[in-house]
């Protein structure tokens, strides 16, 4: 009975104390991959099993070169010796873009225009050296980016181990974000419908997309996105339009201007939390806190 005891004790020992900071730094590593629910000691074992290598694609988050970005103030970081992330670099030349011939990159980069609104060019923010000229090159070559990605995507996600696919699926919640890992394919997607926008323009206008005026390219646009007559209708101009709209969205609320625009208030280190701005949604009484 008492060896029982005892060995009862030793086993709720505590361990050494925590201080906030390592406590958060367990949950970085460990807690979030695990789903962990316990006490911090217990979380700092757990934190032990998951210093054995990543799968491929799975990396910890280097909190030195994190600390780096947060400081600069440029659209570029000076990558530190021995990093593995893949920073932006300015660029000695003129884009080259991966996944578009030159003249299908020139409708791209007017869609973007189009989709994002023709206010932005009144921005009067100067791009820095080896930067996009303005806030539609940066999203028109983010979406080359997607693209020229997306066969690299498909394969890895098409090879995960068994196990690296469950790791996926837990993550996302269920299989459908991992399926479409799998199988989407935006380079089909925007080489059918630059063609049928091409071959729309030439039925409508006998011109090229690019040849015909700002109103008639507006008017083809109109005639695939949302606001087009019959929401039913699905074709190969639709579909690069929600593709199309979707990355331009996703490219320009995470630039620069995007993050400005919506007074984003991450990135910084702060003394307390920053207020949202908005008015409060109930009176506090004399108790509550303000």
């Amino acid at each position: 009975m008492d060896e029982a005891r005892k060995k009862t004790n030793q086993a709720v020992t505590p361990g050494p104390a925590l201080t906030r900071r390592e406590w958060l730094m367990s949950l970085g590593s460990a807690v979030v991959l695990s789903g962990f629910r316990g006490v911090p000691e217990e979380a700092v074992q757990e934190a032990h099993a998951f210093r054995v290598p990543l799968p491929p694609g799975l990396y910890r988050p280097s909190l030195d070169h994190l600390a780096d970005a947060l400081a600069s103030d440029g659209p570029f970081v000076s990558a530190q010796p021995g990093a593995q992330t893949e920073y932006v670099r300015p660029r000695s030349g003129p884009f080259v873009p991966q996944a578009f011939a030159p003249n299908e990159y020139a409708v791209l980069r007017r869609l973007v225009e189009i989709i994002l609104g023709e206010d932005l060019k009144d921005s009067s923010a100067k791009p820095a050296v080896g930067a996009p000229a303005n806030i539609y090159d940066e999203v028109a070559e983010w979406i080359d980016l997607v693209v020229s990605s997306a066969p690299a995507v498909r394969k890895l996600a098409r090879n995960l181990t068994g196990d690296q696919r469950a790791l996926a699926v837990a993550y996302f919640g269920n299989e459908e974000p991992v399926l479409h890992l799998e199988t989407f394919e935006p380079e089909r997607i925007c080489r059918d419908g630059l063609a049928w926008l091409g071959e729309e323009s030439q039925r409508r206008f006998a011109k090229g997309f690019l040849d015909v005026d700002a109103s008639s390219q507006t008017e083809l646009v109109q005639a695939i996105s949302d606001s087009r007559a019959d929401r039913s209708t699905i074709h190969a101009g639709t579909r690069l339009f929600d593709f199309l709209k979707e990355e331009a969205v996703r490219g320009f609320y995470t630039s620069r201007q995007g993050l400005k625009e919506l007074d984003y208030k991450g990135n910084s280190f702060y003394g307390q939390s920053p207020s949202c701005g908005q008015p409060l949604g109930f009176t506090p009484s004399a108790s509550d806190p303000e």
